[in-house]
């Protein structure tokens, strides 16, 4: 009877130390690089120590590695402001965005970006519908002719350099998030018309879309986040976007996601990992 209990503490011992299921999750860092989005504009306070890409304590990079204590972030490079050319130049006093990625010392297991829509002139485009109308001869040809036929391969060009920056870790290529109203009945800012909203929306999705596509062009993996902040979107009344400013600081929080915003995106990102953790 003796030999039995013995026997089968011997085998639940050599189970609990065999067994996958209990060992500690590999830990893993991540590379953060990109624009706005990724920095965390939006949502103040922002690091003190270099405050020209305003780096938010609240930004979704941040926050993911609050829901998930395995990741860690390696360099927060992400920055405010940023096109593709952030990426291979100098900006904002920071080294090009590629160099510090390749100079990482250990290289990263995860990198992660958000760019295009400084290319696209975005930004802009929200800020003329808020003085004026969003397009000023009522028509979006102009933006949608660039981010169709300029972003495409410029994407896929600067996320295959990324790639080859870091050839070992998994390049997630973070998608834009929808920031207006899926409905003018949702709709509270009276700046935005019901046209000007089916516009600006479709130019948001068509930019998200091509971001997409670029990315499997590039053979790098894509994070859907344009549900994120659903129900949510600026100028709704319980919005996670800050609202449009002409004047700083709120002009440059203008349009971006809020601490709920970020925690949101976290939430999507965190979410995309659990599932293809096996990749």
């Amino acid at each position: 009877m003796l030999a039995v209990a013995v026997l089968a503490a011997t085998v639940t011992v050599s189970a609990g130390w065999s067994d996958p299921v209990l060992a500690a999750p590999a830990h893993r860092t991540i590379a953060v690089l990109g624009d706005s989005y990724s920095s965390g504009e939006g949502s103040p306070p922002f690091d003190t120590l270099d405050p020209r890409c305003r780096r938010s304590s609240n930004a979704w990079p941040r926050e993911l590695t609050r829901l998930d204590p395995t990741l860690s972030i390696s360099l927060f490079a992400a920055c405010a402001g940023a096109t593709t050319d952030a990426l291979n130049e100098s900006f904002k006093g920071e080294n090009p965005q590629l160099t510090q990625l390749r100079q990482l010392r250990p290289a990263p297991d995860i990198v992660t970006i958000t760019i295009g829509g400084n290319d696209a002139g975005f930004s802009n485009v929200i800020v003329s519908c808020f003085t004026w109308k969003c397009f000023w001869d009522g028509k979006d040809k102009r933006e949608r002719d660039r981010v169709n036929k300029e972003l495409p391969d410029l994407l896929t060009a600067n996320y295959r350099a990324v790639k080859a920056a870091a050839p070992r870790a998994r390049v997630l290529v973070v998608g834009y998030p929808s920031i207006f109203p899926s409905s003018q009945s949702k709709n509270i800012c009276k700046w935005l018309n019901s046209t000007e909203r089916r516009q600006v929306s479709s130019l948001n999705s068509l930019l998200d879309r091509v971001v997409r596509r670029a990315a499997d062009d590039a053979d790098v993996e894509y994070v859907p986040t344009a549900r994120a902040l659903r129900g949510h979107e600026m100028c709704t009344r319980n919005s996670w976007v800050a609202p449009v400013g002409l004047f700083s600081p709120a002009r440059d929080l203008s349009a971006h996601p809020t601490a709920q915003g970020q925690q949101a995106i976290a939430q999507a990102i965190e979410t995309y990992l659990t599932r293809h953790d096996s990749r």
